[in-house]
């Protein structure tokens, strides 16, 4: 990839954005690794997102959308050109438009892009909404989840999403409805075409969700049960999330544990011994490396595939730079 000769990095300070170099990733990350990033900047506004990506583009530097940092593995050597850091977080519920199918009031809810859906799901179960009470406990940003289709409890982003404002790989920015955008159990279209190395991929600015008004107690108890099933079954350390999609008619986390792998280390990287699912980082940052958990996830790949003959799909992407032909599949 062609990097531009210099950069200007006073010239975002025209929008209120300042660049810095050399960032180290591992702390917005929730597994707490991974190496520095060439150029980071954080962003406010989904003003801000549009003219910093532009002046990127203006320029020939790669670009990289981080969000909530869940489910993503940085690269040891980090990342190459440019990282955002969204943290735009902008949140507003609309009475339905009556143009917008007559027979349907469901109310939209809009949100930025780098909004917490944790912190969105609380908002819509405060306001006696129900559609997203999967997601109470979600790590992970409005952005990730729709690229992702993002899903926990039953639930998934498709349930709900009505569209997705997006600046795709021309530059130019489109309301998309979420059946073009083509999901797929926690994929889409849209993952499929952003680059894992820093490019020039399409950016998602916000979404809508329309979600029906329900019993405020009946959807404020399902969000409970949710959250309290997450702090009874899921680890509290850095972790990267699920670390493995599930195969077809089983559990990644039951075939790992059966497998004997609960408690299974690489340096300082663990088969957590609560979910066999998550890989967590005990020691935080500075305990462990990104190498450690690729060597962790082929174990576990391995192992399992040689017992029952399932091979493991990881759900974690790799980012950044890697040794010639790193991949996992």
């Amino acid at each position: 990839m062609t990097m531009p000769a210099a950069v200007d990095l006073n010239a975002p300070a025209r929008f209120g954005v300042t660049v810095r170099e050399q960032v180290p990733l591992a702390a917005y990350t929730t597994m707490k690794v991974g190496g520095p990033a060439e150029y980071f900047a954080a962003v406010a506004t989904v003003d801000q997102l549009i003219r910093l990506v532009r002046w990127a583009r203006s320029i020939e530097l790669p670009y990289y959308l981080l969000g909530g940092g869940s489910n993503v593995l940085i690269s040891d050597a980090g990342l190459r050109g440019l990282v955002i850091y969204n943290r735009c977080r902008q949140v507003r519920i609309d009475e339905a438009p009556c143009c917008v199918y007559p027979q349907d009031d469901r109310p939209f809810v809009f949100a930025e892009s780098g909004v917490s859906m944790a912190g969105l799901a609380r908002r819509t179960v405060t306001a006696a909404l129900t559609g997203l009470e999967w997601a109470v406990s979600l790590p992970g940003t409005v952005g990730g989840a729709v690229v992702n289709n993002a899903g926990a409890y039953g639930g998934e982003v498709k349930d709900n999403l009505f569209d997705a404002m997006v600046m795709d790989s021309n530059g130019d920015i489109e309301e998309v409805p979420a059946e073009r955008l083509i999901y797929a159990y926690r994929t889409s279209v849209l993952k499929r075409q952003i680059p894992v190395r820093g490019g020039f991929g399409p950016v998602v600015l916000s979404a809508n969700f329309r979600l029906a008004p329900g019993d405020a107690a009946e959807i404020a108890a399902t969000a409970e049960r949710n959250l309290q099933h997450r702090r009874r079954s899921q680890p509290v350390e850095p972790s990267l999330g699920s670390t493995f999609v599930n195969p077809p008619g089983d559990y990644a986390g039951r075939l790992i544990e059966a497998a004997g792998l609960k408690g299974a280390a690489v340096g300082g990287i663990q088969v957590s011994r609560q979910h066999a699912n998550f890989f967590i980082n005990p020691g935080g940052a500075g305990s462990a490396s990104a190498a450690d958990v690729v060597a962790l996830i082929e174990h576990v790949q391995r192992t399992v595939e040689d017992r029952f003959g399932v091979r493991l799909s990881p759900e974690v992407q790799l980012v950044g730079e890697w040794p010639a032909g790193q991949r996992l599949a």
